[in-house]
């Protein structure tokens, strides 16, 4: 017997005024996110680089054991997720200070007045900036931060961003970085590890993996605050006068 459900049926008599496209909005929870199989082992870096544009901030993770140092993973945050990036990552530290202590600080290394020295490495010691694509913080492995210059003009001995970059080696495959919209912390008693997710339907993914050790956690929290705050005075329209 043929039973006709016409409520089953597809409807489509709209179809031909139907002027928007179809759309649904979803939520599904990060921690779920597929791990990719060339990221997870992770990368570890000892130093960070900030960049900020005007939608997104970029986070260069460096590793400083030799020379040239080496860019081992590129992050692109939006501004939004940077913001909470940096709240996520302050909460972080106190819950891993509540448990093992007090991070303690990073001893600072000598450095040579020799200009031909090995140990005569100038290039965080100060920051030039631009408003777009503006190199506005840097960690050293020594926990160094390193803020922008304001007036946007290099000083007597310091590098320019072009000049700094030089003496990094950034692989092809890292130019366009990797985007991420979300970012899971977590922590053992030694290091912290940064899992930065791509959060699209239909499944969560973790494009990049890094790990740092504790003491050098407090210097990136402190670098991408500055950055933050500075990207924030830059595109803050100055009041009306009444």
């Amino acid at each position: 017997m043929n039973q006709q459900h016409p409520e089953n049926e597809p409807d489509n008599s709209d179809d031909e005024n139907r002027s928007e496209p179809l759309h649904a909005e979803f939520q599904h929870r990060a921690v779920t996110a597929r791990l990719r199989e060339d990221v997870r082992g992770g990368v570890f870096a000892n130093a960070a680089i900030v960049l900020s544009g005007n939608f997104e901030f970029v986070i260069d993770f460096v590793l400083r054991l030799g020379k040239p140092d080496l860019i081992m993973a590129r992050v692109i945050l939006p501004i939004p997720v940077a913001e909470q990036f940096v709240k996520a990552l302050r909460g972080s530290i106190d819950n891993f200070e509540k448990q093992f202590g007090e991070i303690s600080a990073l001893p600072a290394t000598p450095r040579s007045t020799d200009e031909n020295s090995p140990q005569a490495d100038h290039s965080q010691e100060e920051i030039i900036s631009h408003d777009v694509g503006g190199f506005v913080g840097a960690t050293t492995p020594e926990g160094t931060i390193s803020g922008e210059n304001t007036s946007g003009n290099a000083k007597r001995g310091v590098p320019s961003i072009d000049e700094i970059y030089d003496d990094l080696k950034l692989e092809d495959e890292l130019l366009g970085g990797v985007y991420a919209n979300a970012v899971l912390l977590r922590h053992s008693a030694t290091e912290f590890c940064f899992d930065f997710v791509t959060n699209f339907y239909p499944r969560s993914c973790v494009n990049a993996r890094v790990f740092m050790a504790a003491p050098q956690v407090k210097p990136l929290l402190n670098t991408i605050s500055h950055s933050f705050e500075q990207f924030r005075e830059r595109h803050t329209p100055p009041p009306e006068d009444e």
